[in-house]
């Protein structure tokens, strides 16, 4: 058995990435593409393939089928130490890039949906550090605080990114993500979730918000625009570095991870937000979850930069 430095709970997927678009599709009306990505996604999956690309020792739950795509998935995962239960379907999206750096998602969730604590082997969780991902598509909703309770209980800390909420954020969504964040360490919310757990728009207001909620660290996602830290009396941005971007689906899981990554070795918030934001940059360099960097590769962009 795998000695685990961090779990990850939640979604996984096979994601189709096509980049490059100019616009949507008018209906009843066809639009050629130069290229269309197979890659494994899912922000529990991408957190975990990357924290594994990094060095960390990573434990993964969640479900999917006994299908291609599920079969596809294992291979894409092969560093990552699987706890996948079975489901009807294995969950599928498309993830299409626009040329002006906007992107949208056609999501099924096929077996992310039956996803519940029942299926996680709670003994098995464990590790330094406990991540949770984009609960809203899974059966694991009402459960998350407990399992976070329980993480914690072993002395884990817990990270939790709620992802965007489908539903347009009900006030009985947003509840339910204020009463999880009374037990989460770090989050890692990108710009509009927080806003929409908030009600407030100013990155340092949004944050201390955040914080008066119960996280020790908001580790808030600005996509093109880099992040901005907040945790321990501190406040800083954390700039983008400049990369030639292909594709940048899935690179706020590997910021997650990137940062998760410093905290396991020991480093300081702005150290771990730098670090971060490399891997995150590193990950957008071609389509799909192929660029995910490793430790060398991180430190050597922030080294020449």
């Amino acid at each position: 058995m795998m000695d685990v430095e961090v779990t990850s709970v939640g979604d996984i997927n096979v994601d189709l990435v096509c980049s490059n678009l100019v616009d949507m599709p008018s209906r009843d009306s066809q639009v050629l593409v130069d290229d269309l990505f197979m890659s494994s996604g899912g922000c529990a999956a991408n957190f975990a393939k990357a924290a594994s690309r990094l060095g960390l020792k990573t434990r993964l739950f969640g479900k999917m089928a006994d299908d291609i795509y599920g079969e596809f998935l294992r291979g894409e995962l092969s560093g990552v130490d699987l706890h996948l239960a079975k489901g009807s379907k294995t969950g599928v999206t498309y993830a299409l890039t626009f040329r002006d750096g906007s992107r949208s998602f056609l999501t099924y969730p096929g077996s992310n949906r039956e996803f519940g604590v029942g299926d996680i082997d709670l003994d098995l969780v464990e590790g330094g550090f406990l991540h949770v991902a984009s609960f809203f598509l899974q059966g694991l909703r009402g459960d998350t605080r407990d399992l976070l309770a329980h993480a914690r209980g072993k002395g884990m800390v817990c990270s939790f990114d709620t992802g965007w909420d489908p539903g347009g954020w009900s006030e009985s969504d947003r509840e339910l993500v204020i009463d999880i964040l009374e037990a989460v360490d770090i989050f890692f919310p990108n710009l509009r979730e927080a806003e929409a757990i908030t009600g407030l728009s100013d990155v340092e207001e949004v944050c201390d918000s955040l914080l008066d909620m119960g996280p020790d660290i908001i580790a808030l996602k600005l996509g093109s625009e880099g992040s901005f830290i907040a945790g321990g009396g501190k406040r800083f941005s954390v700039e983008p570095l400049e990369v030639d971007v292909v594709d940048s689906t899935g690179a706020g899981d590997v910021f997650a991870a990137g940062f998760i990554y410093g905290r396991c070795r020991g480093f300081g918030l702005q150290e771990s937000g730098r670090f971060a934001s490399a891997a995150a940059a590193l990950s957008t360099k071609c389509m799909g979850s192929n660029c995910y960097p490793t430790e060398e590769e991180v430190t050597g962009l922030i080294r020449n930069r």
